[in-house]
């Protein structure tokens, strides 16, 4: 007998031992409802390990040690885990390449707990509505995308949940293939061991249908998805395959495409379609009820860990997902500690309550660059200076009169001192930003320079536009629609950067020196981001965090301006800036591609929507129990899957 053979069978009656062994256990065990669903997951892994067994027969292909789908989950943190589909790379039609990043360490305890700290309760966790930095980062834990792009290549897309991507050559047809014995999580419900609620504790597999269920909520009008529904305009249809394949249609050819096919997260259909009590939701008011469903509270996904629970202003836990599809994490459970003082992040990483922070500027210039005998010059707190993929900025309302000239918002950028405030408030940690891409992108014009701290200047331009001191009170003024109207105007700050509120009074005393009354607001995150939404601002504070890829669509397009809880908050709108960003959804090559953005670089300088203010550098610090310790250089940055929490390596103190 063949030992491909034998090894076959021996498999085959193992699997099946397996499972008689879970029945006999759960049968002893009173049956309990929560082993018979653990049991139907594990019987659907078995039944599946063995229909890709008989596969294998079929094609003759030797089955040796593990089958991949049936161990594919591995031991928690890099026990060895090898990707069943890894093969698919080597398909000629496969635009997917093998990863070169380390996600998960190589060695290291598996039961540690990472404390970390965050300045403010997340706004919401709507993945695909929620527009902010903490929401995404959390998504990148909770969650997989169809496929993801390489850390150090980010250029390249690597499996995730697909394992092979077709497409055709004018990118207009893409055909993805996804993993099989890929499922979500269960939602933390509190109240999920009800009889009523036992429709949410089925085992249910990641299915075709829910990929194409995302895109339909992306088209769907009710859908209050503004800052992700300008990249689908040329989207135009999803078709179902089988249930492990489908296809996305888009009606031309457009460079952002592949990123808004390929880096998207799949949404669960057989919970955003239903009630509490599982009942549908009818289709005719789907979309409406996805914007506040009630199951966006438990967010779940398909990724390394599950959503545990959330306490507002206390902490957000997760925890490590025991039956996650890929090498699991060594981390354990995470917990986020919600503490809107920054101050007192620091006092928490010196009291040992927190393993992870960053500090702010002020904490660095005190703690590490004149630190005299601190837990970080003795090495005892482990510390990084970090380039954030960011910028941060003051976005000026161009809807109102007061601000819709170029020459009165260039004249405020003018008298922002900024290059003093990065050095003296900031401690140099930043680069000023002369336009709207990351520095060091080779997109940014290296030719165009920040314009500079000159009051005079910024008085001549003001003169100019006709803002002038009629009444001799100090403060310029301008007959506008027949009433004279102050040139006094009030900004929105996040509340919690005491550095901000610094820069911002030297910057008010500036341009009190030439006839501008400004005020400042400061704001908790949820409040702001309403009121920025709502177009109910004259001028706030604000930051991106970048995408390698490119596309300036949902932030600069005339469209965009008008969207509900779109990103082109400041109302820009330039008709040749209209014309590069639609050329470049269409253009794919890549020197072309670079004179265009380097051309809206420009043009966006001689606009100054923006007053840019600055790239930033974080100072990341950890207790030295965390190992491992990596940045990315793209988001999510400060990626906890790497890392490792090791008891052992805290020194005693």
């Amino acid at each position: 007998m063949p030992r491909t053979f034998q090894a076959t069978v021996a498999l085959i009656i193992a699997l099946a031992a397996m499972a008689l062994m879970s029945v006999i256990n759960v049968w002893q065990t009173n049956s309990t409802e929560k082993q018979v669903i653990e049991l139907k997951r594990e019987m659907q892994k078995l039944v599946q390990a063995q229909n890709d067994i008989q596969s294998q027969l079929k094609k003759g292909v030797a089955v040796s040690g593990t089958t991949g789908v049936a161990s594919n989950n591995g031991g928690a943190g890099g026990s060895g885990w090898a990707d069943p589909y890894a093969k698919h790379l080597k398909d000629s039609n496969n635009i997917l390449v093998a990863t070169t990043d380390e996600i998960v360490a190589p060695e290291g305890p598996t039961d540690g707990t990472l404390r970390q700290a965050i300045q403010s309760d997340p706004k919401g966790f709507n993945f695909l509505i929620e527009n902010s930095v903490d929401v995404s980062n959390l998504q990148a834990l909770l969650h997989n995308g169809f496929t993801r792009t390489d850390f150090n290549n980010p250029d390249n897309y690597v499996p995730s949940l697909a394992y092979k991507v077709e497409v055709n050559d004018d990118y207009t047809e893409y055909t993805i293939h996804l993993r099989k014995g890929v499922y979500w999580h269960t939602p933390a419900h509190p109240n999920i061991a009800e009889d009523k609620f036992a429709w949410m504790r089925e085992p249910r597999e990641l299915k075709a249908e829910d990929c194409k269920f995302f895109f339909d909520l992306i088209q769907n009008p009710q859908v209050e998805a503004g800052a992700l529904k300008a990249y689908y305009q040329d989207m135009d249809r999803v078709e179902i395959v089988d249930d492990y394949t489908f296809k996305v249609f888009w009606k031309k050819k457009t460079y952002q495409s592949k990123a808004f096919t390929l880096g998207m997260y799949p949404l669960p259909k057989w919970l955003f379609t239903k009630n509490e009590d599982g009942t549908d939701i009818p289709e005719s008011t789907l979309g409406l009820k996805f914007n506040n469903h009630w199951a966006s509270q438990y967010p779940i996904g398909t990724g390394p860990y599950k959503f545990v629970k959330f306490e507002k202003g206390v902490q957000l836990i997760l925890e490590r997902n025991e039956d996650y599809w890929g090498e699991k994490p060594r981390i354990k459970r995470i917990e986020q500690k919600i503490v809107k003082d920054v101050e007192q992040h620091l006092l928490k990483l010196k009291a040992d309550e927190i393993d992870f922070t960053t500090l702010s500027p002020s904490q660095y210039n005190t703690e590490i660059v004149k630190g005299n005998n601190t837990p970080f010059t003795r090495d005892e707190i482990k510390h990084q200076k970090v380039d954030r993929f960011a910028y941060y900025y003051i976005g000026w309302n161009a809807d109102k009169p007061m601000f819709a000239d170029k020459r009165v918002r260039t004249a405020l950028t003018h008298a922002f001192n900024r290059q003093t405030i990065i050095d003296n408030i900031f401690f140099k940690l930043g680069v000023i930003q002369s336009g709207p891409y990351y520095y060091k992108h080779p997109a940014n014009d290296p030719s165009i320079k920040p314009l500079p701290f000159e009051l005079d200047k910024a008085a001549k331009l003001l003169d100019e536009a006709g803002w002038k001191d009629s009444d001799g009170d100090g403060i310029r003024d301008k007959k506008v629609n027949n009433e004279v109207v102050k040139f006094e105007f009030t900004i929105l700050a996040y509340g919690h950067r005491p550095e901000f509120q610094t820069a911002l009074s030297v910057y008010k005393e500036d341009l009190r020196k030439i006839g501008v009354a400004m005020n400042y607001s400061p704001l908790d995150w949820p409040t702001m981001q309403k009121k920025m939404d709502e177009k109910k601002f004259d001028a706030f504070t604000g930051g991106w965090g970048l995408s390698w890829s490119i596309d300036p669509y949902q932030i600069w397009h005339s469209s965009q301006a008008d969207a509900a809880k779109g990103s082109n908050r400041v109302g820009f709108r330039n008709k040749r800036a209209d014309e590069i960003i639609e050329q470049l959804r269409l253009t794919f090559d890549a020197d072309e591609r670079l004179k265009m953005l380097r051309e809206f670089h420009q043009i966006v300088h001689e606009e100054q929507p923006y007053t840019f203010f600055y790239a930033p550098k974080s100072i990341a610090a950890w207790q030295p129990r965390v190992q491992n310790f990596q940045v990315q250089s793209v988001r999510p940055q400060f990626f906890q899957m790497p890392w490792v929490v090791d008891d052992s390596k805290q020194p005693k103190k």
